[in-house]
């Protein structure tokens, strides 16, 4: 902070704050002018010593009554302290002496938007811009920023956008118009700033890294990657853009290179839990388990805490047909995180394998109620329905999960297929219309997971008939 003070204020403001202190410390009283006194408060702002502040200007007040700048001066202190509505009964009662100061208005405009009165803080800042002859432009990014810094990015495009039709080539209203966009979800307009921005200023990394971020919004992962690669190209420094340019290459499959992402970033200060869980799934994915339980091992070592790397051990463990061990991390995973849809449907599969249907049911319900619009999870409750040759509640639970997606093609089919294995035809050719009539291309593969309707004539003329 005293290094920015250094590059803002000039060598007097130095001069005149040691002659302050050396007041101070006296204990006596030196005489400031109105321009010495803005310095040393000026001063005081920017190290962030706002009680000194305070301080001087209660004594510039009291030297200076009658001096507007000193009292717009102490507002800003107050202000900065959180105390707006002090602030603002002093920019009351000297804006009937000032109705023109423009820094009244945006002092004012800054105490609203702080009191969440957005609309009061326009107000302001339109008025400041109305008696404003000069820099518009610059004044129409102060108050872009002002709303901001509070989230409130609608209106701050509205000011950017302005200044932007005064100079199309201001890079840092191009800048922070890419950021607000990026804020409320207008990715395109985002991007369009962005390498507006980046046309501009192309050894920036920051601008690269948030172009990043967006393109990896929009799924556009071998996009998003190469921002990444020229963030890292400018600043080899750039710890997130490793850890950023892992999660897009995971999210094409590329999970070796994601891997090599993942460890440059272990590289770099920080609780690595999440990196190390990362990479155990990525070795996951790679069918190269051991090395998935080392990382998620260590996960768990980091941050014991941490669901992820217990429901990743769990599942692996599953895989590995080593059931009553997979249970345990299952469980722990559930009890880090409940609400997770994914953690119970894994316990039902584990409990299912391990005999314990009461449990097996009440996991997969439990996923069903927390994602009702993942038809995975009632179409694989069915499916244990019907292993234990229970096709009635089987169709139940298909029914039940119809009413929230009545269009997935799956639900209809496996509809159908149970239907058929009861004998009740009609039923099941009224859902295979149904599933037909949404998707014909992959209606056969039904047969896939009901091998034994391929010996069923009635079926397979049901599918020939409304292909």
């Amino acid at each position: 902070m005293i290094e920015n003070t250094e590059n803002y204020l000039d060598d007097d403001a130095f001069t005149f704050v040691s002659r302050f202190e050396e007041m101070i410390k006296a204990k006596t009283l030196y005489y400031f002018d109105v321009h010495e006194f803005e310095s040393i408060i000026d001063y005081y702002i920017e190290k962030g010593d706002l009680s000194q502040a305070v301080k001087v200007s209660n004594i510039a007040n009291r030297q200076h009554p009658g001096a507007i700048s000193l009292q717009i001066k102490k507002a800003q202190v107050l202000i900065n302290r959180d105390q707006h509505l002090e602030a603002l009964s002093i920019l009351e009662k000297i804006q009937a002496i000032e109705s023109s100061n423009k820094e009244i208005l945006l002092l004012k405009g800054n105490i609203y938007n702080h009191l969440q009165k957005y609309d009061l803080a326009k107000e302001q800042f339109d008025e400041a811009l109305e008696i404003s002859s000069e820099n518009r432009e610059d004044l129409l990014f102060r108050i872009a920023i002002a709303f901001e810094q509070l989230s409130q990015f609608d209106f701050a495009i509205d000011y950017l956008e302005e200044a932007l039709e005064m100079d199309e080539e201001d890079s840092e209203v191009l800048f922070e118009l890419g950021y607000c966009y990026e804020k409320i979800g207008e990715d395109y307009q985002s991007i369009a700033a962005y390498d507006a921005f980046l046309d501009l200023n192309p050894f920036s990394d920051n601008a690269w890294y948030n172009i990043g971020i967006v393109y990896n919004r929009l799924g556009n992962f071998s996009k998003a990657v190469e921002a990444y690669d020229y963030t890292l190209a400018i600043n080899d420094q750039h710890s997130k853009a490793y850890f950023n340019k892992a999660n897009a290459l995971a999210n094409q499959g590329l999970f070796e290179e994601a891997i090599k992402s993942y460890t440059e970033y272990l590289e770099f200060d920080d609780n690595h839990a999440s990196t190390y869980s990362y990479i155990g799934e990525c070795f996951e994915k790679l069918d190269e388990y051991e090395q998935a339980l080392i990382n998620y091992e260590t996960a768990i070592k980091t941050d014991e805490n941490l669901s992820d790397p217990w429901f990743g051990m769990g599942l692996i463990l599953m895989y590995q047909d080593k059931i009553d061990e997979s249970l345990v991390y299952l469980e722990k995973a559930k009890s880090l995180d409940d609400t997770n849809s994914d953690y119970w449907f894994a316990l039902g599969s584990a409990y299912a394998r391990a005999n314990s249907p009461q449990k097996a049911v009440h996991a997969f319900r439990e996923a069903i109620e927390l994602d009702p619009f993942d038809t995975t999870y009632p179409i694989t409750l069915a499916e244990y329905y019907h292993q234990n040759e229970n096709e009635e509640t089987a169709i139940d639970v298909l029914l039940e999960s119809l009413h929230q997606t009545p269009d997935c093609p799956q639900l209809l089919s496996n509809l159908a297929a149970y239907y058929a294995i009861t004998g009740d035809i009609n039923s099941s050719a009224m859902y295979i219309r149904q599933a037909i009539d949404i998707d014909s291309e992959n209606i056969n593969d039904i047969f896939l997971q009901f091998p034994e309707l391929k010996e069923n004539k009635r079926f397979t003329d049901l599918i020939q008939t409304n292909l």
